[in-house]
């Protein structure tokens, strides 16, 4: 089997999306994973074959620059050696600064290199490295900042869902009682507020629905009137209460 590597680091937003590509990747190939300190709380060690690569995030104060640059530089070496005694042939990058040393390195030995883009605007690392790599995978192609002019290496895929969810057997009764969780910033809640009105509509005709949903103060009206009128029962709250004790006073807390 062939060497893959996926570096991913930072936030809950890179570390995920690793995760899952990670379990899904793993009976074909030989996967490693490359994370940096704080990437590496989300993670199971005793799980993933993980190597710790911890890149500073870059200053913008021109007097830290020099120094900056020499470590980068190390942090390249570092990951050339480790990528060469590993014999990695291709390497998927999740994005962040923290991919930038083992994707500079890949160049340097011609590895194979993908690219991760679940957002809707095009991150700063994937950007320097869109000419190089093989292809990227997004979810949608009307990502913001994109080059027109390489658009050809945008790969669609369906939104990553870890593999245990396709090895869950279906429940043939259909009159069980479902607690549904909504959950978004404060960019992404109109969306969920709106687009997912159809689905919800589709599979409350299916399953006896309980909507938990945060939302903002703006929207909370027409939410509750639309549940309301869709015979859905429904408990909204907003940004500023915290969702683990919103979901124990609504006895969905997890011990």
């Amino acid at each position: 089997m062939k060497n893959l590597l996926i570096s991913t680091g930072g936030s809950g937003g890179h570390v995920v999306p690793a995760t899952i590509l990670y379990e899904h990747l793993s009976d074909e190939f030989n996967v490693f994973m490359t994370s940096d300190d704080r990437g590496i709380k989300f993670l199971n060690k005793d799980k993933y074959n993980i190597k710790i690569i911890n890149v500073p995030k870059i200053s913008k104060n021109i007097f830290l620059l020099p120094i900056q640059f020499f470590l980068i530089l190390g942090l390249i070496f570092k990951s050339f050696f480790f990528l060469k005694n590993k014999k990695i042939e291709i390497l998927i990058s999740t994005g962040g600064y923290m991919s930038l040393p083992l994707c500079i390195a890949s160049r340097i030995l011609n590895i194979k290199l993908f690219l991760f883009e679940p957002n809707m605007v095009l991150g700063k690392s994937n950007k320097f490295f869109i000419n190089s790599c093989i292809k990227i995978f997004c979810y949608t192609d009307k990502i913001k900042n994109f080059p027109n002019s390489l658009k050809n290496k945008i790969s669609l895929i369906p939104a990553l869902l870890r593999k245990e969810f396709y090895s869950t057997k279906l429940h043939e009764s259909k009159n069980e009682d479902i607690n549904l969780l909504i959950v978004g910033g404060s960019q992404g809640a109109k969306l969920f507020d709106t687009i997912v009105m159809e689905s919800i509509i589709k599979i409350s005709k299916k399953y006896k629905l309980k909507i938990f949903q945060q939302t903002s103060f703006k929207n909370y009206k027409y939410l509750k009137r639309f549940y309301l009128e869709s015979n859905i029962e429904s408990e909204l709250f907003d940004f500023n209460e915290n969702i683990a004790n919103f979901m124990c006073k609504s006895n969905m807390c997890i011990t």
